[in-house]
């Protein structure tokens, strides 16, 4: 396989720093997210909440519902988790939040959307590297109207300890120039739920990956990780940087594996674009993705081509033109 000085690529900025957050400024949370009753069962049992009317139509219907009822707390950690890219993914304590208002029930099917206000910016006393900056989200649906309300507190770093980064891409064919290089923000830890969970789920009976005792005489000694969901994985750690104007999907090619992910590893993803091939309001875009682990071996290589927008060919209205995928702030 290729060998390649990764170190050397820039790496695509997500998230803000402190300095971004200047008291009154407005961010539009990109994106949306439809809850489904699928979330609220898994999240309601999972959290132990048993109370009927999330789970329980008849349960709901009696108490005057015309659908099971959202759990509440899935709203607030949906439209939470809605604002982390634009205000606090780049790190620091959740510290608290206050005023946590349900302005009316939101039923399976529903899709939320979110906007923050910054209330309060100040430098950290005993952590001078970071400030704490407290925001002001509301949770609407589809239609514009509030569901959700409440203002959260956070630690966030400043810009000055932290080298300056890639700058973000829209993702528009105009975007992307053949031998661009560049690294992904974000990595995710291989655990149970992929050898186990995730390999099951899509029914793969391949007992090295979810059984001990089939591997235990093994020169790997133990599982290892179902390469499609390395693959998976991979792809899914660039998707935000090379898929924001998808129109779809053309293909993969070249997919190799040198060496097994474990539980415990850390995968990480770069990106080179291999070819840019215009054709009418679109192009067809060839990446190399490349999943690296913590140790900065290249665990999975694939080529992937990907059908995207050109910007004028930018709808003007529906999902494109509601919530793009850069952070939005005014």
């Amino acid at each position: 396989m290729t060998t390649f000085d990764l170190a050397s690529w820039p790496v695509i900025s997500r998230g803000t720093f402190f300095e971004d957050h200047v008291v009154g400024r407005v961010f539009d949370h990109h994106w949306g997210r439809t809850v489904h009753a699928s979330d609220n069962i898994a999240f309601t049992t999972q959290t132990l909440a048993f109370n009927p009317v999330y789970f329980n139509r008849d349960a709901a219907a009696a108490a005057g519902y015309p659908d099971e009822v959202v759990n509440p707390l899935l709203v607030f950690t949906v439209v939470f988790g809605l604002s982390v890219e634009d205000l606090s993914e780049r790190g620091g304590p959740f510290l608290g939040a206050n005023d946590i208002r349900h302005l009316r029930a939101v039923h399976p099917g529903e899709t939320l959307y979110a906007s923050s206000t910054v209330v309060e910016a100040r430098t950290s006393e005993s952590r001078p590297d970071t400030g704490i900056v407290t925001w002001h989200t509301v949770g609407r649906d589809s239609s514009g109207n509030p569901v959700i309300d409440f203002r959260r507190t956070n630690l966030v770093r400043k810009r000055a300890a932290n080298p300056e980064p890639a700058a973000v891409r829209e993702g528009f064919a105009e975007d992307f120039q053949v031998g661009d290089r560049f690294r992904h923000a974000r990595s995710r830890t291989v655990t149970d739920l992929d050898l186990n969970g995730l390999t099951l789920l899509v029914m793969n009976t391949a007992a090295g990956h979810f059984s001990d005792q089939e591997m235990a005489e093994t020169p790997f000694g133990e599982r290892i990780n179902f390469g499609g969901l390395t693959l998976a994985l991979t792809i899914g750690l660039a998707t935000q940087d090379t898929s924001g104007q998808a129109i779809r999907e053309v293909g993969l090619d070249d997919v190799r594996f040198a060496v097994p992910v474990r539980r415990g590893d850390t995968i990480g993803a770069a990106t080179e674009v291999l070819a840019v091939e215009p054709d009418g309001d679109g192009a067809d875009v060839t990446f190399r993705h490349l999943g690296v682990n913590q140790r900065g071996e290249i665990v999975c290589q694939v080529t992937r081509t990907v059908r995207v927008r050109t910007r004028a060919a930018q709808p003007s209205e529906g999902f494109s033109a509601l919530a793009s995928h850069a952070p939005i702030g005014r």
